[in-house]
């Protein structure tokens, strides 16, 4: 793969004191396919019918842009220069069955993989790379591109799975054979853990902590999101969205700073590790989900500790490490309420991101992208909770150089 990516260039700025308004510039152009943050909510990139961008949050700058062709699909790693790019379709030789692995830096390609059907999602660590197609989930060794390992799934048209960044795990999450059923799959070591029956129907949204040791998922109902323990499968939190149905676009925790790569050995290694996965726990102890009802609904896993008490969740056959069955529908009645929430217009779908605050350590930022190219950025009182206050909108999209 070439020598190892590096970080993208930051320009200067100065920080935003208050809310920019949204306004329409002859620049942008092009609707939004594929919108995403990376790993820890330092960027975020597009995809279009004309090209792709990537943009630095804070300050906001546009870091990398392309207008070569249409992109369906785009995936960061970190604030690195390697990208995962998938064609948009809309064009000859654009396919949406061929993963490009682009330097941004040089704009150059790494590689280039064809598949047997279109590439859904794309998921990327520091070991590994996920690429998920409907009815197939193929698992490369980022280092060298190396097929690994391939995963045959029940249909998944939402192309749903997740990955943590943790350094050291590859623990992953995606749907099993049976509707609302989980698969925890070690991608590190290539093999199964468990399987979760995490809901009643088929999944909506699905996500994993960077820790790689919550899992989160709700159900095509959307009245309730639920977070199990990794690999155990023992429900945690039941968290109650809201009593009418709605669609949850996407489930987000909060990111954190990966572990220190250190060179300690023996005992010295060990309690460096203790102490990253301490770290890491402790900054991934929020869940924000993305609904059709126009609310950002923000949940605090420690403030809101012990709703059903962290008991577990039965047991059984299944796969290597057994599986486990969900709750009564009682007990998810009785589900935590949001700690915290933004409003958006309704029926927007969109994605967010939770991060710490670079200015006060008792907020969080919450980092909204809309398909409609609106970014939001809010800011969240990590104590109390309540409604989080606009520090940002703007529109974004690809801009004609």
């Amino acid at each position: 793969a070439g020598r190892p990516p590096r970080p993208l260039p930051h320009a200067p700025s100065r920080p935003l004191r208050r809310p920019l308004p949204i306004t329409a510039s002859p620049t942008i152009t092009a609707s939004l396919l594929a919108y995403t943050f990376n790993q820890d909510a330092t960027c975020l990139a597009i995809g279009t019918d004309r090209g792709y961008q990537i943009f630095t949050c804070e300050p906001w700058a546009s870091a990398h842009s392309c207008s070569e062709g249409g992109v369906g699909v785009v995936e960061l790693l970190h604030s690195s220069s390697l990208v995962a790019l998938v064609g948009a379709g809309t064009r000859p030789g654009e396919s949406t069955r061929r993963l490009v692995m682009l330097n941004t830096r040089t704009n150059t390609s790494i590689c280039e993989l064809n598949f047997s059907s279109s590439v859904l999602r794309v998921r990327m660590n520091a070991s590994r790379l996920l690429v998920v197609l409907e009815t197939r989930t193929h698992i490369f060794e980022l280092s060298s591109m190396k097929l690994l390992h391939t995963l045959e799934t029940a249909p998944n048209r939402l192309g749903l799975a997740d990955m943590c960044v943790a350094v050291g795990r590859c623990h992953a999450v995606l749907p099993a054979a049976a509707p609302g059923q989980i698969l925890f799959f070690d991608a590190l070591q290539l093999h199964a853990l468990s399987t979760l029956h995490a809901r009643k129907s088929a999944l909506a949204a699905l996500a994993i902590s960077p820790c790689g040791s919550r899992v989160a998922s709700a159900s095509e109902k959307g009245t309730t999101v639920s977070v199990h323990s990794f690999p155990q499968g023992e429900l945690l939190h039941a968290f109650r969205r809201g009593a009418i149905p709605a669609s949850i676009y996407h489930l987000a925790f909060s990111s954190c700073l990966p572990p220190h790569d250190g060179a300690a050995s023996g005992a010295g290694a060990a309690a460096a590790t203790a102490q990253a996965a301490a770290a890491l726990l402790s900054s991934s102890a929020m869940l924000c989900a993305v609904s059709s009802s126009g609310t950002v609904h923000v949940w605090s896993l420690d403030a809101q500790r012990g709703a059903v008490g962290g008991r577990a969740v039965g047991g059984g056959g299944g796969l290597t490490g057994g599986s486990f069955s969900l709750l009564s529908p009682s007990s998810l009645l009785a589900g935590e309420r949001a700690f915290a929430q933004a409003k958006l217009p309704p029926l927007t779908r969109a994605v967010a991101a939770l991060r710490p605050s670079t200015s006060d350590a008792n907020e969080m930022t919450m980092l909204v992208l809309t398909e409609r190219g609106i970014f939001y950025s809010f800011r969240l009182d990590a104590l109390r909770g309540g409604d989080g206050v606009l520090q940002d909108e703007r529109r974004v999209g690809l801009v004609d150089s």
